[in-house]
């Protein structure tokens, strides 16, 4: 039997060295997507709405893809690379918004071009996270408004259970803008 090149001997070695390597060495983890939860069936909404819900701003820090944790200190961020939004959050939050007014009888619609509405719903959203373990935390200012006249206005700052996981984080995260609907809608009755 012939010996095997010096060159062909080291890239078999190398290619078997490979297999050798556990799988979390030949791989990137996985990305997951999460989005925030509606209190209504998606084929429940309706397209008919008085109130119209503006492009909801938000801070910096929350206008990324990833999903962002606030840690216990209350001044640092975590950006978790692979827990990402499936959707912005500015459009969770507005979608998850309209559906839960809705279930409380105000129907509301993401505003679009074109679109006729009576109200318009301006939100300044300030924080909305926290620690895993910890609390989530929404801090909003909302204003209703009709031809450029504020007609009702709000702050709410309210806390809910993160859980341990970034799953548990987003429910509660969700839950927290359907308690902001609830307080939209108890100002407006």
């Amino acid at each position: 039997m012939k010996a095997l090149p010096a060159t062909l001997a080291l890239s078999l070695a190398l290619a078997l060295s490979g297999c050798a390597f556990p799988a979390q060495f030949h791989s990137s983890p996985s990305v997951r997507y999460y989005v925030l939860s509606s209190p209504l069936p998606e084929s429940s909404s309706s397209e008919i709405a008085g109130i119209g819900v503006l492009p909801v701003t938000l801070p910096g820090y929350l206008t990324r893809q990833q999903i962002v944790l606030r840690d216990a200190d209350g001044i640092s961020i975590t950006i978790n690379e692979f827990d990402r939004w499936g959707e912005s959050l500015g459009q969770g939050i507005s979608r998850v918004l309209c559906d839960a007014l809705a279930v409380r009888g105000i129907p509301a619609l993401p505003l679009r071009t074109g679109a006729k509405v009576t109200d318009k719903l301006m939100l300044d959203v300030r924080r909305l996270d926290g620690p895993l373990e910890g609390d989530v935390t929404l801090d909003v200012v909302w204003r209703l408004q009709r031809d450029g006249d504020v007609l009702k206005s709000g702050h709410l700052v309210k806390s809910r259970p993160a859980g341990e996981s970034i799953t548990s984080m987003v429910e509660a995260q969700s839950l927290l803008v359907q308690d902001l609907a609830a307080d939209i809608a108890g100002r407006m009755r």
